[in-house]
């Protein structure tokens, strides 16, 4: 696995007031039922969109994602031996970046190329006295992690919470 991360300003924010989060959202991603972590099923029509998706799912966990500003790029590059270990991977990067570096992401473009991924990142410091905080994610886990294909990419995510 290789992971590289490039931070770049964007100058001026501008908040998008897009809807409150719903149990399914616009048919990118749903969240299912679970005893006791989060699992939710992303889609897409390729893969990028489905990469895309999935991180937007996770960041919907923790935060609600419509007072994010998109004031900074984060520049990700991944590599991996499969699909599933690239998305796991690109979601485990999305989390650090959540927990360590305090950066909420709220849009994606990601381009994967075989097993290797580019994505630039939009999004912000986490202030809390702007942001509202949701549930704390400890890991993504490998649990029922397969992407699928029938008439779109689809895979199920299990969250340790």
């Amino acid at each position: 696995m290789k992971i590289s991360v490039m931070s770049e300003g964007l100058g001026l924010a501008y908040v998008d007031g897009g809807p409150p989060l719903a149990k399914k959202n616009r048919g990118r991603y749903e969240f299912l039922e679970h005893t006791a972590d989060v699992l939710f099923r992303a889609y897409g029509n390729n893969l990028n969109e489905l990469f895309e998706n999935s991180a937007e799912a996770l960041e919907s966990v923790m935060i609600d994602l419509s007072n994010i500003a998109l004031k900074d790029i984060k520049h990700i590059k991944l590599s991996s031996d499969t699909y599933e270990n690239l998305l796991f991977d690109w979601l485990s990067t999305i989390l650090i970046l959540f927990d360590v570096e305090y950066f909420a992401i709220r849009q994606f473009n990601v381009n994967i190329k075989e097993t290797s991924l580019t994505a630039d990142c939009s999004g912000e410091k986490i202030d809390t006295r702007k942001h509202k905080l949701k549930v704390e994610v400890k890991a993504v886990t490998y649990h029922e992690l397969e992407i699928a294909q029938d008439d779109v990419y689809h895979v199920n995510v299990t969250l340790d919470v």
